[in-house]
C-alpha cells in the first residue's frame, strides 16, 4: 500500500498515527508524510523541520514533504485542497491519515477539512486524534500496538526537542492514551481512528466500534 499522513505541524503526525504508520512500514507500505507548516510560532521553524525529518527516519518514513504554510493560518480554500490533491495523486495513495474535525486548534480543523476534500477520491481515510482533540471525538476503528512499537512512536515523538516542555509529549502520557485505547479494542495498546472512508474484505459487514484492525 502507498500510505500519507497529513498534519499541520511537525510532530503532529506522530503524536495521532506514529504506531500505526511503524506498523505500515514493518508490513512493507510505503509511508510519505505531508506537513502542512514548518512549525514557527514558538520555535524555530528549520529546528522543527530537522526535527520533523528526525522523527521520519526513526519511524522508516520514505518521504516527508512540508507545503510551507503559516503556523496558525493554515487555510481551507481551493488552493491547498488542489496541492494536497496533486500530492496524493503524484504518489498515488491507497490510505490517508488525516486530523479529525473533532479538535479545538484552528490549523488542525482546517488542515482536517482540506484533507478530507482533497481525499475525496482515495478508497481509504482515517482521522487521528491529538491532544486538542475535542471529547466529541468518537472513534470506530483501532491499530493494534506492539510494546516495541509503541515505544517506537514514542522516541520518533521526543525527537521533536523544541517541543520537550509540553506535558502532552510525555511518555506516561502517550502510554497512557495507548492503554486507554488498547482497552476500548480490547488489546494492550492501541491507536484509534474516526472513518472518514475505508475498503472493507465484507462490503456488506458494518465496521463495529471497538473493532481492532491491523494496518
Amino acid at each position: 500500500m502507498n500510505i500519507v499522513a497529513i498534519g499541520a505541524h511537525p510532530d503532529d503526525i506522530e503524536l495521532g498515527a506514529g504506531g500505526s504508520l511503524a506498523l505500515h512500514r514493518q508490513n512493507g507500505d510505503a509511508v510519505r508524510f505531508l506537513v502542512l507548516t514548518r512549525g514557527g510560532e514558538l520555535s524555530d521553524q528549520s529546528q522543527r523541520e530537522r526535527e520533523a525529518r528526525t522523527a521520519a527516519d526513526i519511524l522508516g518514513v520514505d518521504d516527508i514533504h512540508f507545503l510551507g504554510y503559516e503556523d496558525t493560518r493554515v487555510p481551507y480554500n481551493d488552493e491547498i485542497i488542489k496541492r494536497i490533491n496533486d500530492h496524493l495523486t503524484a504518489v498515488n495513495a491507497d490510505r490517508v491519515y488525516v486530523h479529525t474535525e473533532e479538535d479545538t486548534h484552528q490549523d488542525h480543523r482546517r488542515a482536517a477539512l482540506s484533507s478530507i476534500a482533497a481525499s475525496r477520491n482515495i478508497d481509504e481515510v482515517l482521522a487521528f486524534e491529538s491532544p486538542s482533540t475535542r471529547s466529541s471525538f468518537n472513534p470506530q476503528y483501532y491499530n493494534s500496538l506492539t510494546e516495541d512499537v509503541l515505544e517506537q512512536k514514542i522516541e520518533a515523538i521526543r525527537a521533536h526537542e523544541s517541543q520537550s516542555e509540553k506535558k502532552y509529549l510525555e511518555a506516561e502520557a502517550m502510554k497512557g492514551l495507548a492503554r486507554f485505547r488498547g482497552r476500548q479494542a480490547n488489546t494492550r495498546y492501541a491507536e484509534s481512528y474516526q472513518v472518514i472512508r475505508i475498503k472493507r474484505a465484507n462490503p456488506g459487514a458494518p465496521i463495529a466500534h471497538g473493532t481492532t484492525q491491523r494496518p
